[in-house]
């Protein structure tokens, strides 16, 4: 296939989200939001409620002598300003936290620079010194777009107000107040789901926290000294994502390692080290998971493509126990032991993985199916498209298994490029009508007397201009490949003709 590089990830922009606690009947809950299903990033998830730093918060940041020269300035004006759009939720001149009124979040729905307005209006105001960072998390190289979020802890005492949804669509379906215990629990069934730095941060907290008090006083410690720096990331609870950095098909830089398993014994899934970078992140994992007292049982290939088997003389230095993979990956790399369709994988934790055949975009990819979801491998993405390789591709085969994958409803997707999926049945079901969707096209283009590979392609793909046109020519192929198998196209005297029905 053509169109592997090596690219860097895209820097990181500054974001603020509001940890906000209260006290109920003694017990400390915090606020979040569950995101609405549409949003781009971590849908129908558990979220604090914030967002990014704008140019009208860095403008309004250097115009006010408390935060000027700030470091954190911008950061702290989006903090407030995001709390208000999103949940209501202001300072009065007084020191009271109030809900603002219904014109007022119309106003700042509306217009940009509404919210800086408010403040010069003395309708509400802020105050930095109520806001403590308790913790910094920056988004790892597998989404397009990445922030570096910093968490602001704001502590209601007992004030008596509810969040409120803005006028029209809202980042989020519902509030609610949780208590971290009862969210963690949540998250480790399965019921709640919640984004990776989230995950993490409702961890430290609950680990940390050993009484009543013990979330107040526990935020008041990470204050002291916010965590920072590199965080697991957790798609569900016993599937971990290790970003390997990759030449791989853009807007990918990175593939998805994945360390499955709860107790005392891990899998390893495609550890696609290629060069000294991705060795050394795998290396450092592979460290503290024995540090942990656990034990890597083997290491699964889904499928043969050089992003995800990687460069063996070097995995093989940290990695020489049991190789699972299918017959036509094991081809490919060497050796290893054969897996099939429906084999299952037990890690003693009650948990077991099931093997599926999901062929289609690489002879012999497989699929692992959990209770918590499904690793597709390279069957769907949130970011950029699947290629079907005309070499070895099959879009028949490909589209059966994307049907498959749709027939078992799974919870949740882990892709080996990009985020999480949230909403597996939408995903795949827009990506199995926008293939058959072109598959039509194509035949319909070839039908109107159209026989040359090169005018297929610049006929079927109007719609997609800015695509590559030696990938797009080899989809087209691909998909003309597939209507020669339903005999409803044949190839003769160089070019592509429909046959009549």
């Amino acid at each position: 296939m053509n169109g592997y590089s090596n690219r860097l990830p895209k820097e990181p922009r500054l974001a603020s989200s509001a940890v906000i606690t209260r006290y109920v009947n003694g017990d400390v809950e915090m606020l979040m939001g569950l995101r609405h299903p549409e949003v781009p990033t971590f849908p129908e998830f558990w979220a604090f409620p914030g967002g990014g730093v704008s140019p009208h918060d860095r403008k309004f940041s250097e115009n006010r002598i408390f935060l000027a020269g700030r470091e954190e300035g911008a950061s702290i004006v989006t903090l407030f300003r995001e709390l208000t759009e999103e949940t209501g939720f202001a300072l009065d001149t007084g020191g009271e936290w109030i809900v603002v009124g219904d014109s007022i979040r119309k106003r700042l729905c509306g217009d940009n620079t509404a919210w800086a307005k408010a403040i010069d209006e003395g309708i509400f105001t802020i105050d930095e010194g109520l806001a403590s960072l308790v913790t910094e998390r920056t988004t790892p190289p597998l989404a397009p777009v990445r922030y570096t979020n910093r968490f602001y802890h704001i502590h209601f005492g007992r004030a008596d107000i509810e969040p409120k949804h803005p006028p029209g669509r809202s980042e989020f379906t519902q509030f609610k107040w949780w208590s971290p215990e009862e969210l963690l629990s949540e998250w480790q069934c399965g019921r709640a789901r919640m984004a990776p730095p989230q995950v993490t941060f409702v961890r430290d907290i609950v680990e940390q926290s050993i009484d009543r008090e013990g979330v107040l006083s526990t935020l008041s410690k990470m204050s002291k000294i916010p965590p920072m720096g590199r965080h697991k990331i957790e798609f569900a609870p016993g599937v971990e994502c290790l970003p390997i950095p990759t030449a791989t098909l853009p807007p990918a830089t990175h593939t998805n390692c994945f360390i499955i398993g709860r107790g005392k014994k891990v899998l390893i899934v495609d550890p696609a080290v290629q060069n000294q970078e991705g060795f050394e992140i795998l290396r450092r994992r592979l460290v503290e998971i024995h540090g942990e007292g656990k034990t890597v049982m083997g290491v699964l290939y889904t499928h043969k493509h050089p992003d995800h088997i990687g460069d063996q003389s070097m995995i093989k230095v940290l990695l020489d126990g049991q190789i699972l993979a299918s017959a036509e990956t094991i081809k490919e790399i060497g050796y290893g032991s054969e897996i099939v369709d429906g084999q299952v994988i037990d890690l003693l934790d009650g948990y077991p993985w099931t093997v599926i055949e999901t062929p289609g975009h690489c002879p012999g990819m497989v699929s692992l199916v959990s209770e918590m979801g499904i690793l597709s491998a390279d069957n769907v993405t949130m970011v950029g498209t699947i290629l079907v390789p005309s070499k070895d591709g099959s879009m028949t085969r490909y589209l059966g298994s994307l049907e498959r994958l749709k027939a078992l409803k799974p919870r949740l997707l882990f892709p080996s490029h990009g985020p999480v999926c949230a909403s597996p049945d939408r995903l795949l079901g827009r990506t199995i009508n926008h293939r058959k969707q072109r598959h039509e096209r194509i035949l319909k283009v070839i039908q109107s007397g159209v026989h040359s590979l090169a005018e297929i392609t610049l006929e079927a793909y109007q719609d997609s201009p800015n695509a590559p046109v030696a990938l797009s020519r080899d989809q087209a192929l691909s998909h003309i490949n597939g209507l020669i198998e339903q005999r409803l196209v044949v190839e003769s005297d160089g070019g592509y003709h429909a046959l009549s029905q």
